[in-house]
């Protein structure tokens, strides 16, 4: 999702139905949103608005899976 204005989607595939947990945070580590729900199996987006502006890195947890990605916001 990069660079995005606004408003961006994260995209991400599960092998299986199951919980998900994604963290916003910024460069410093703050924590901005936290994103929970159960998602079903194959391709799921979630919609994201409402962050500030600049470098912010995003963490997927499914399960046993983490993934850590960079997004860049402007305005």
């Amino acid at each position: 999702p990069n660079p995005f204005v606004g408003e961006t989607q994260i995209g991400f595939n599960l092998p299986e139905a199951s919980d998900v947990t994604i963290t916003i945070n910024d460069v410093t580590g703050k924590t901005l949103k936290v994103i929970r729900g159960a998602f079903d199996k194959g391709y799921n987006t979630v919609n994201v608005n409402d962050l500030p502006s600049g470098v912010m890195y995003y963490t997927l947890e499914s399960g046993d899976f983490t993934a850590t990605l960079k997004m860049i916001h402007i305005k």
